[in-house]
């Protein structure tokens, strides 16, 4: 996910005392690094790299997808990686939360987390209950489909408020560009392959059209990662499974290609990062809001409670 994400993901940490056990080590970081490389495009946060311990290489490596963690049961994406490659072998993931308060770790909230296979990188998502903002480890139990168990962790910061419209919230009426006001697709959208029905409306037609809205803050022309590339294709089947239920918009980052130029709508919504992808009830409210990678089942569970029947 561009944008700056996995914030101080080592010093809590290690000031913490939370025991890091003893497969995620210091030759960790040649993995991490590795497979955060196929997220690049986006930048997307990664465990610690300065974790101390021995040489010995960790199987699964947990690389979180999305920033922005607010008190209460944010949504928290999270791929698996082995070395540099997708890991598809995990049966289901155990994770418990860790508040890290100084030189102790108290053990908080655990649940089970919701694989979602049908993206093009699979991921998983947990929302814990995170009471308070600071710094928070996840840690995981990895029951795998060839019966064995292993564990990992990453860090997280959970944060009192954001300035980006969240859920309860009415989002800004943007005018963003469409086709009838850019009739050249290729200025609206850096997607290789633009569905001309995410470029017909306005934010503000569609909140004032009594139907409920997907929209979506993406470049797949320029953040061209796994993770987030995919994002727009999710909201294009969606617009096709939904048409006439719902409106779908995408708003293309940049104003611009060459230079880049962030859209005005990103700042109107004072969004510092990407993707981001909202669901908006026909009432015009926020009922949800997604970072990072977003398959077709996942929007689905999201935008099915809103539709108009």
């Amino acid at each position: 996910m561009r944008g700056a994400l996995g914030r101080a993901q080592t010093d809590p940490r290690e000031k913490s005392g939370m025991r890091v056990k003893r497969r995620v080590l210091a030759a960790n970081v040649l993995i991490v690094l590795t497979a955060a490389s196929l997220l690049s495009g986006c930048s997307v946060g990664a465990p610690a790299a300065t974790i101390p311990g021995t040489a010995e290489t960790p199987p699964i490596v947990l690389v979180v997808a999305s920033d922005l963690f607010l008190v209460g049961s944010p949504r928290v994406p999270f791929v698996l990686f082995d070395g540099n490659k997708p890991f598809a072998g995990a049966e289901s993931i155990e994770v418990t939360a860790y508040e890290l308060n100084g030189a102790t770790s108290t053990p908080g909230w655990s649940g089970e987390a919701t694989p979602y296979t049908d993206y093009e990188l699979p991921y998983w998502v947990v929302y814990p209950q995170l009471p308070h903002a600071g710094y928070w480890g996840l840690g995981a139990t990895i029951h795998l489909s060839d019966g064995g168990v292993t564990t990992g962790e990453f860090v997280i910061e959970a944060v009192d408020r954001s300035d980006s419209p969240g859920i309860g919230d009415r989002p800004p009426a943007s005018h963003n560009r469409t086709l009838s006001t850019e009739p050249d697709i290729r200025k609206l959208s850096s997607d290789a392959e633009p569905d001309l029905e995410l470029y017909q409306l306005t934010v503000a037609d569609a909140l004032n059209s009594e139907l409920p809205a997907v929209v979506t803050f993406a470049t797949p022309g320029y953040c061209t990662s796994q993770l987030c590339a995919p994002v727009v294709n999710t909201v294009k089947a969606a617009a096709e499974k939904f048409g006439g239920k719902a409106n779908f918009i995408h708003v293309e980052v940049y104003k611009t290609f060459d230079p880049l130029v962030y859209a005005d709508e990103m700042r109107e919504w004072r969004l510092t990062s990407e993707p981001w992808t909202f669901v908006i009830d026909k009432q015009g409210v926020i009922t949800g809001r997604l970072g990072g990678p977003v398959s077709l089942s996942e929007l689905t569970q999201a935008l099915t409670p809103v539709l108009v029947p």
